[in-house]
């Protein structure tokens, strides 16, 4: 993992916990891909989030899914 992956993953644990970012990661990198916009993409993201209960605000959940979406980009210029 290279430094910006492990900054932005640090982050993520701080301000959203360990379990609820490795969640979000996941579920970004499964919607990832298909063969979507990235506005249905996101839509179907935020829906997940919904059903797995996360009590998180509008923004903490917007940011978690920007940090995940940045950590994944991430992995794959560290592959390449």
């Amino acid at each position: 993992m290279n430094i910006k992956a492990s900054i932005i993953q640090s982050f993520a644990r701080w301000i959203l916990g360990g379990v609820p970012f490795a969640s979000m990661k996941r579920i970004v990198a499964d919607w990832n891909n298909e063969d979507l916009t990235g506005v249905q993409k996101r839509e179907q993201v935020l829906r997940e989030f919904a059903l797995l209960g996360y009590a998180l605000s509008g923004w903490l959940m917007n940011l978690g899914l920007e940090l995940a979406v940045a950590w994944l980009k991430n992995q794959g210029q560290a592959r390449e």
